[in-house]
């Protein structure tokens, strides 16, 4: 998955700290979409400037960042903590992606557009088993989902469904309590036979993906993250 673009706190001198900040930032983000820090953890300016050996400016500037990208949240007078995943927050954003994929995959039917990428995802898809590391996983099934979008060939559908990247990666890393790589892998390479074959079940089979197969396994998965922090 790319990395976000950053912008430059400034000129001259202030390019050296700017580089630092964006490795810690890097760092961080990574282990965020990772699933390695849980939600609403306590992100101690101090810690961080001690484990990355950077200043507390620097520290600051690489929070500030991920802040604007919805994986952190910064609360007065107590500091950064990683993003809650509520029950609403998972709702709103799979409603945001059916609509966007299932409109694009109506636009896609019929058109004979290339599907190369998806095939190719879904094979990958179906290829992982449990020595698969999660991150792994979830990255192509973002690229397989990323590819149904890409085949409307609308690319201001592609721009907005490309903002939703990390936030549906920072959700979907705490999946894998739920489902098996298998299963997970199965499901994929199933819709995009569907695909594929350019048939109308294919809607029905990529919107179950994205309620029953998807809501209720990550609202499940979030209860027991919650109930083991």
């Amino acid at each position: 998955m790319p990395v976000l673009p950053l912008p430059l706190l400034g000129l001259g001198g202030t390019l050296r700290k700017d580089s630092a900040a964006q490795k810690v930032m890097v760092q961080i983000r990574d282990e965020l979409l990772d699933g390695k820090i849980a939600p609403g953890t306590w992100l101690r300016e101090e810690q961080i400037a001690e484990r990355f050996e950077v200043g507390r400016y620097t520290v600051r500037s690489a929070i500030e960042r991920l802040v604007s990208v919805g994986l952190l949240v910064h609360e007065r007078n107590r500091g950064a903590f990683v993003s809650p995943i509520s029950p609403d927050r998972v709702e709103r954003l799979f409603e945001a992606r059916k609509v966007i994929e299932v409109g694009s995959l109506q636009l896609f039917l019929g058109t004979g557009a290339d599907l190369s990428e998806l095939k190719a995802h879904a094979k990958l898809l179906g290829s992982f088993d449990e020595t698969t590391p999660w991150h792994t996983v979830i990255e192509v099934h973002n690229d397989f989902h990323r590819s149904i979008v890409a085949t409307g060939g609308n690319i201001r559908l592609l721009d907005t469904y490309d903002r939703y990247q990390d936030d549906l990666q920072f959700m979907l890393s705490f999946i894998g309590r739920v489902h098996t790589v298998d299963i997970f892998g199965t499901n994929h390479v199933l819709l995009a036979e569907e695909i594929c074959r350019g048939s109308p079940k294919a809607i029905e089979c990529l919107e179950f993906d994205l309620t029953e197969f998807g809501i209720p396994p990550l609202l499940e998965a979030l209860a027991e993250l919650e109930g083991t922090t």
